[in-house]
């Protein structure tokens, strides 16, 4: 029995890793098996050991599974010296400053409790999702929060729960609210560093678990809704005009379709410069990385690193410094 269940794993694992190249619009149970690829890679390793332990040749089985998972082990723990760079790019989720979950008074104070984070930060650029609610005083709060921590004068806003915070030389502009959904992402041209880039925020479909009591069909239809998201994303990439900078929350891991899908051919910031563990989820399901910053090859990440931020988050704020090759 416990030979069937350590078996089952190891073909669990192999499974995981098929999920990045199959969209999961056909193939959404894949999906789930890529969310617990971490997991699934602990216990089929601890399997590996106990057998090679033992001296089986049954060691065999998980061997296989385990190498073909070992290109993505970077994607989750690094280890790169960080150095500093020509600018630096903030990504936010904000979730609302909480306040969907406290006194509309709690938003000013969260605002408050926020600031000691973000000092010396020094950002060029910044990206936020879920920062905005529907109250406009809390907005403007908001809003000059932002701009006065960083100096950031102009930001373009969509729904307005995406905004991106910049130096005050940004030609254009566009976005785009996904079909049948809230989310969107929005994008920019400006002078960053000497040289035009365009700049990236997406917001790809949440999991939405504490809403109704269909949890599995949320869960199916997520996982459905940000495949046709990313390829969307990943079309607009592809007819950028100048280098990108790719930030935002997919709410999906890095071995998903959306990951794969939006990362194209552009660089991952935490495989090419961050340190330790590269989680960013921190809410109720702990031990994620569903927020990223990619970018063109033209540059190159220096340094990556994430912030835990104030307790009301349930994501962690992501810091990349970057330089022109």
């Amino acid at each position: 029995m416990q030979n069937a269940a350590n078996m089952l794993l190891s073909l669990l694992l192999l499974l995981s890793l098929l999920a990045p190249y199959v969209s999961a619009r056909a193939s959404w149970p894949l999906a789930l098996l890529s969310i617990g690829f971490p997991w699934l890679y602990a216990g089929t390793l601890l399997y590996f050991l106990r057998l090679a332990w033992l001296r089986r040749r049954r060691a065999m089985v998980p061997l296989l599974p385990l190498l073909l998972g070992l290109p993505q082990l970077p994607s989750y723990f690094n280890w790169h010296a960080q150095k500093p760079g020509s600018f630096r790019v903030l990504s936010m989720n904000c979730r609302y400053f909480n306040a969907l979950a406290e006194a509309r008074a709690g938003v000013h104070n969260n605002i408050e409790a926020s600031k000691p984070w973000l000092e010396g930060l020094h950002a060029d650029v910044v990206c936020t999702q879920d920062f905005s609610t529907s109250h406009q005083d809390e907005n403007d709060q908001i809003e000059d929060f932002i701009k006065d921590r960083f100096g950031l004068a102009r930001f373009i806003y969509y729904l307005p729960s995406m905004a991106i915070y910049c130096r005050p030389n940004m030609p254009t502009h566009h976005g785009l609210i996904f079909p049948s959904t809230f989310n969107c992402y929005c994008a920019a041209d400006f002078e960053l560093g000497g040289r035009m880039a365009r700049i990236y925020n997406l917001h790809l479909q949440s999991y939405q678990l504490g809403r109704g009591r269909d949890a599995f069909g949320r869960l199916r239809d997520g996982i459905q809704m940000r495949s046709e998201q990313a390829e969307i994303v990943a079309r607009d990439i592809a007819s950028s005009p100048y280098p990108v900078i790719v930030c935002g929350d997919f709410n999906d891991v890095p071995t998903s379709y959306a990951y794969r899908k939006v990362l194209g051919q552009l660089q991952d910031g935490f495989r090419a410069a961050g340190s330790g563990l590269g989680f960013t989820y921190q809410g109720p399901l702990p031990g994620l990385r569903i927020d990223y910053i990619f970018c063109s090859r033209e540059l190159e990440f220096t340094g990556y690193r994430s912030l835990a931020g104030p307790g009301f988050l349930d994501h962690r704020w992501i810091v990349a410094d970057l330089r022109w090759k």
